[in-house]
């Protein structure tokens, strides 16, 4: 099986993932209270997202007459769409849970701003010409913006609350600061490989390999996430 099958492969694969993701929180959401619910529609919001890119992106990949990079290139663009709309989605389901343990106001604010100069700069970043200014500009922002979240997130401590949500708050820190590093070590991987030798196999490699950590690093955190998230609410 050449990685042009595997990548499609794992596309379906995390399509199956978020639209299981997504029956899951939608089933769940009738068992919540009224005033928790929206912790499901969030997570539910995320996962129902992804699953419809995923499905976009596996026939992307299958176009006839279009090389292996090529068609995998050509997915960069719907990527960054799902992350533009479903991280600011996941930090606000966060947010629900931060504030029910006495996070302080504006936090999910500032957050989000954070997260969108992540997603934008990591997107500039990823169309630029490997191993130029710009690009490591933009993955140093990019990197800078995550490290901002994680920080905030890590310094978050819970003054009220239950014993499960205070738990809660820890795990889902866990997702964020390492289920989201996954992503910038997955484009640091795609440039180091693409600098290191401009064979059509290495580029392919390096494009391939960049696409299967970001669809396993998808699942973990989005659906992975939402597990967590209403798991804290439920108790």
């Amino acid at each position: 099986m050449d990685l042009l099958s595997i990548t499609q492969a794992l596309f379906m694969l995390g399509f199956v993932s978020m639209a299981a993701g997504t029956l899951y929180f939608l089933l769940e959401r009738t068992e919540l209270k009224p005033e928790h619910k929206s912790t499901a529609t969030y997570a539910a919001l995320v996962t129902f997202i992804a699953a419809i890119l995923y499905w976009q992106m596996k026939d992307m990949v299958s176009f006839p007459g279009i090389t292996d990079v090529a068609a995998i290139e050509s997915t960069m663009p719907v990527r960054y769409l799902d992350w533009v709309l479903t991280t600011p989605l996941l930090l606000l389901e966060f947010g629900i849970i931060a504030s029910l343990a006495g996070a302080p106001k504006g936090t999910t604010y500032r957050l989000v701003m954070a997260d969108l100069v992540m997603i934008i700069t990591g997107y500039f970043g990823e169309i630029g010409q490997p191993g130029s200014v710009g690009n490591y500009m933009n993955f140093i922002i990019s990197s800078v913006a995550w490290m901002y979240i994680a920080y905030t997130i890590w310094q978050l401590k819970p003054t009220k609350g239950t014993a499960a949500i205070k738990q809660s708050i820890l795990n889902m820190k866990k997702f964020v600061i390492f289920g989201w590093v996954i992503y910038p070590i997955g484009t640091a991987v795609q440039e180091f490989l693409e600098l290191s030798g401009s064979d059509a196999k290495t580029i392919e490699l390096a494009v391939c390999l960049a696409a299967i950590i970001y669809v396993f690093a998808d699942v973990i955190n989005k659906v992975g996430f939402g597990i967590v998230a209403l798991k804290a609410v439920k108790k």
